[in-house]
C-alpha cells in the first residue's frame, strides 16, 4: 500500500526501484557471454535496504546475491528469497550452522572452518559449495596458492563440502587509469586456475570481477561478476569513469553505462525561526550570522548518518533552492539557514541527498565535502531511517 511520508517520519530515504532495474539492464548489457550477475548487497545493500533490493535486483534480472554475513543470509531466506547465495565475508566455525541453514556458498580459507561447516553440513543433511579466495594482492581475505591448494585438497576429504568456486579480489581496479597492477593480479589467478587443475582440483566457477572490473573489462567476467555499488546507480569512482568514458572515444564506437542513482534521503523542517544579526549557531560557537536571517532545524545528525566533517560545510535542498548548514551538526538535528527562501515553513521536504527540480546532491558531492567516497555517504545512513521503496511515482514500505 502507497505510504505518505508526511505521516509519522521525520525522515526517511527513498529508494528508486526503476532505478534498480535500469542499473541491472545496463550492467546486463555489459556482461560476457556465459557469466553470471552478482548483485552485492551486504551492509544493508549498501544503506539501500537488504531485502527490499535484493527482491528488486531479482526481479530485474540478477543472478546470484552477495552478502558480507551468516545473519545476512539467514535474513534474505527468512523474506523467502531463494536464489543463490554466496557468503564472502569471514565466517566463524561457530556460525557454520548458520551458513548451512542459510544454504549459502561461502569464501573457505580455514581448516577449522571447514571442519565446522562439514559437521554442521552432514547434520542437516546438505552440501555446501565452498569457495578458494587466492591471494593476489590486495593482502586481505585470501591465502596464498600453496596454502589454497593445501587447504582445497584437505576440504575435498570432508563429507558436505563440495569445491565451487576460486576467487580473488582486485586491489585498486577503481582508484587509478593504470591497470597493470590489476593485470599482474588476474594472471595470478589464471595461474592458479591452472595450478587447481594440475592437481585434479579444477573448479565449476571462477570469480573476481568487481563494479569497476565489470564496467572496464570484460576478460575478467569469467563465471560470475560481483557488482556492488554500480548496481545502486553510482559510480566506482571518477577514474572508472574516466576509463570508461576513454574507451568510448578512442575506439569512436560503444556506449558509457547509464547509472542511475537510486537512493535520495530527505527530512521534514521541524521549526523555521527567524534569528537576529550576531546570532551563534551550534555547539562550539562555530557560525555567527551577519544579518537578520531565517533558520531552519532538520531532525537528523551524525547518529542518523550525516556526518560531523559536513558542518558548516554542506547544502540540503528546500523547495529546489540549496540551504547551507550552519553551525555544527548535532547528534540528531542540523541547522540550515532559508534567509534567502523565504516561503519555506516549517513541514517542507529537506532533501540531503538526491535531486529536488533543477538542482541535486548527489553522492559524489556529500563525498566530497566529507572527504571520503560515495560507498560511505549512503552504507552510513543509519538503520533508523526508514527505506521507502518509489515505484510508479508512489513510496510503499521498502
Amino acid at each position: 500500500m502507497p505510504i505518505d511520508p508526511s505521516a509519522g517520519f521525520a525522515s526517511w530515504c527513498e529508494v528508486e526501484a526503476e532505478a534498480l532495474h535500469a542499473n541491472v539492464g545496463a550492467l546486463r548489457r555489459q556482461l560476457s557471454p556465459g557469466s553470471l550477475l552478482g548483485v552485492v548487497v551486504k551492509s544493508e545493500a549498501y544503506g539501500h535496504g537488504l531485502r527490499g533490493c535484493a527482491r528488486e535486483f531479482l526481479a530485474a534480472g540478477a543472478d546470484w546475491l552477495v552478502v558480507n554475513a551468516p545473519a545476512e543470509a539467514l535474513a534474505l531466506r527468512q523474506a523467502g528469497i531463494a536464489a543463490p547465495v554466496y557468503l564472502c565475508g569471514p565466517v566463524f566455525p561457530d556460525q557454520a550452522a548458520a551458513v548451512v541453514q542459510a544454504r549459502a556458498r561461502v569464501v573457505l580459507y580455514d581448516r577449522d572452518l571447514a571442519r565446522a561447516l562439514s559437521r554442521a553440513a552432514q547434520d542437516q543433511g546438505w552440501t555446501v559449495p565452498v569457495h578458494l579466495k587466492v591471494e593476489t594482492g590486495t593482502t586481505r581475505q585470501g591465502l596464498p596458492l600453496a596454502d589454497a591448494l593445501d587447504l582445497a585438497r584437505f576440504a575435498t576429504a570432508l563429507p558436505g563440502l563440495r569445491l565451487e568456486g576460486l576467487t580473488t579480489h582486485y586491489a585498486d581496479i577503481e582508484d587509478t587509469t593504470d591497470h597493470r597492477y590489476a593485470q599482474r593480479q588476474q594472471d595470478l589467478l589464471q595461474e592458479a586456475v591452472a595450478a587447481f587443475a594440475a592437481q585434479g582440483l579444477g573448479m565449476g566457477m571462477v570469480h573476481a570481477a568487481n563494479s569497476a572490473a565489470t564496467l572496464l573489462w570484460p576478460e575478467t567476467h569469467a563465471s560470475l561478476v560481483r557488482v556492488g555499488i554500480a548496481a545502486y546507480g553510482l559510480w566506482p569512482s571518477k577514474e572508472t569513469y574516466a576509463v570508461a568514458l576513454q574507451r568510448c572515444v578512442d575506439r569512436a564506437a560503444g556506449w558509457v553505462p547509464e547509472l542511475r542513482p537510486a537512493l535520495s534521503w530527505r527530512a521534514r523542517l521541524v521549526q523555521v525561526k527567524e534569528v537576529p544579526a550576531g546570532a551563534y549557531i551550534g555547539y562550539g560557537r562555530t557560525f555567527r550570522t551577519t544579518h537578520a536571517s531565517r533558520l531552519g532545524i532538520v531532525p537528523v545528525g551524525y547518529y542518523e548518518g550525516y556526518d560531523r566533517r559536513l558542518s558548516n560545510v554542506a547544502h540540503v535542498l528546500v523547495r529546489g533552492v540549496r540551504a547551507p548548514v550552519r553551525g555544527r551538526v548535532c547528534m540528531n538535528m542540523l541547522m540550515v539557514d532559508l534567509t534567502h527562501i523565504p516561503q519555506a515553513v516549517a513541514g517542507d521536504v529537506a532533501t540531503l541527498l538526491g535531486r529536488d527540480g533543477e538542482e541535486e546532491i548527489s553522492a559524489e558531492t556529500l563525498a566530497g565535502w566529507m572527504g571520503t567516497i560515495n560507498y560511505e555517504v549512503v552504507a552510513r545512513i543509519h538503520p533508523s531511517q526508514p527505506r521507502l521503496l518509489r515505484r510508479e511515482g508512489a513510496l510503499h514500505d521498502h
